[in-house]
């Protein structure tokens, strides 16, 4: 069984609920050490268990996650200017790489008329 990104973000938040019950780290501390574990456990999916095409979505935020957990250390302004920087970067890197979601509509669709189901096919009546 291939293991997915929930499981490893359980495993971070709960790595960091354990560090701030043994009384290593104050709340704040395990709440920007989840963030980053959670963060880092993106990124590292993104090479591992995800799929190609979705690679640089999962890298994107998991960047975004993990400059989230600065806030304990820097001012929250500056974390919030962070998290926006790194979410207009990965709109770029989507953008360059042409990784954006194609849109299609039915006026796009090749379908055959009729659907090409037995139901729609002209009968030989005789």
């Amino acid at each position: 069984m291939k293991p997915g990104w929930g499981v490893g973000a359980i495993v971070a938040v709960l790595i960091s609920i354990a560090v701030y019950l043994f009384g290593i780290i104050n709340f704040l501390g395990m709440i920007s050490m989840m963030l980053l574990l959670v963060g880092l456990w993106t990124l590292v999916a993104a090479f591992v268990i995800v799929d190609i095409k979705d690679r640089s979505y999962y890298m994107g935020w998991g960047v975004v996650v993990a400059a989230l957990s600065l806030f304990d250390f820097i001012p929250f302004n500056y974390t919030i200017a962070l998290v926006l920087m790194a979410v207009v970067v990965l709109i770029l890197i989507n953008v360059y790489l042409g990784r954006a979601p194609k849109m299609y509509n039915a006026a796009t669709s090749s379908t055959p008329a009729g659907g090409g189901t037995p139901a729609a096919q002209p009968q030989n009546e005789g």
